[in-house]
């Protein structure tokens, strides 16, 4: 069973529904943020199941759905014919689904339950004619309905829409909170509980993927090999070491195996890429101030004693371009060209 006490963090969040379901004052439309992995939609399934749970206990002062009533079971299940999770066919939301699954749906009152419930996973794939669309429903909402959008950004929604709902941002959980975590739930050794921890920067859904990806456990150090050699090595030899690092090769050597393109990796093993990045400029930075101890990545104590030779400018300006590059490729740019400038840029004999 899922419950409130085994989300970590989002203290906000959860003291706003804690706040709903102890006065009765429901909340009739909610907009829950956040990149993907930060729990947006474990959070909304357990607010559902907590709202139409038929026999709510307090746990640690918190109304916690039971987890054994008839509503429980069947949330659990994926069953329950109040819980209503949208989907879309095409790679975005079309205005028949919204109005199929939510508009025309909504005006018929709930069969067993006091509220139904709408949760619409990648809100930000509703383009303006579906927001329009579910305007009018969250405008006047009928008493028993409960709308749940989950954004990964609130920029994409309109005014209008935002505007009628209330926002409840999935923040970064803290690093000490997700290496407890793994270490108790995943089974994961201090040390790799503690590099995942330090990579997924709060995210907790990518702290649990880097801690069961045994090629991820190896990256962190293809990664310091490719900077220690970096100021030798010729830009397309960079390049495709980070190809190597990110989009393994096939088993063949055939030509559609040889053209790999870092845009083909995902945003996910991108951002994964820079964090490690970012990772070892501040152990660089920690060994450099003199506190070994502190240290993220403990086995490369050789390269970074050889590059605190940098300056502290030097090193700021490198941690400067790490986050430019993350800024360009949110913005779609050549994700090639970006990750060249970057990779340019970390040579130490600039």
């Amino acid at each position: 069973m899922t419950a409130f006490r085994d989300i970590i963090g989002q203290e906000q969040a959860k003291g706003h529904v804690r706040s709903v379901l102890a006065t009765g004052r429901m909340t009739h439309a909610a907009l829950i943020t956040g990149e993907t992995g930060m729990g947006k939609k474990m959070f909304a399934k357990t607010w559902a199941q907590a709202i139409l749970c038929e026999d709510r206990q307090m746990v640690f002062g918190f109304p916690e759905p039971c987890g054994k009533c008839r509503s429980c079971v069947m949330a659990e299940a994926g069953t329950h014919p109040e819980i209503r999770i949208l989907t879309h066919e095409k790679a975005g939301y079309g205005v028949g689904e919204i109005r199929d699954q939510l508009v025309n749906d909504a005006a018929l009152k709930p069969m067993i339950s006091d509220y139904r419930i709408y949760i619409i996973p990648e809100a930000e794939k509703l383009n303006i004619p579906c927001q329009n669309a579910l305007l009018k429903t969250l405008e006047e909402p009928p008493s028993y309905v409960v709308i749940m959008l989950l954004a990964s950004n609130a920029g994409t929604l309109l005014p209008t829409i935002l505007s009628r709902v209330i926002e409840l941002p999935m923040r970064p959980v803290s690093d000490e909170d997700i290496v407890q975590l793994l270490m108790k739930e995943e089974k994961v050794a201090d040390y790799h509980a503690r590099e995942c921890a330090a990579l997924a920067e709060g995210n907790v859904g990518r702290a649990i993927r880097y801690a069961g990806d045994a090629d991820f456990r190896s990256r962190p150090e293809r990664v310091i090999r490719l900077l220690s050699d970096i100021n030798d090595t010729a830009t397309p030899d960079i390049m495709e070491a980070v190809r190597d690092i990110l989009i393994p090769r096939g088993d063949d050597d055939s030509p559609a195996k040889k053209k790999r393109n870092l845009k083909d990796a995902g945003t996910d093993e991108l951002l994964s890429f820079l964090a490690i990045l970012r990772t070892v400029v501040r152990d660089i930075m920690v060994y450099k101030a003199g506190a070994p101890e502190k240290l993220v990545f403990k086995k490369h104590e050789e390269y970074y004693e050889k590059s605190a030779a940098m300056t502290w400018p030097q090193l700021f300006e490198k941690t400067a371009l790490i986050d430019e590059a993350e800024d360009y490729l949110s913005s779609n740019v050549n994700t090639e060209l970006a990750i060249e400038m970057l990779m340019l840029g970390m040579r130490t004999n600039q």
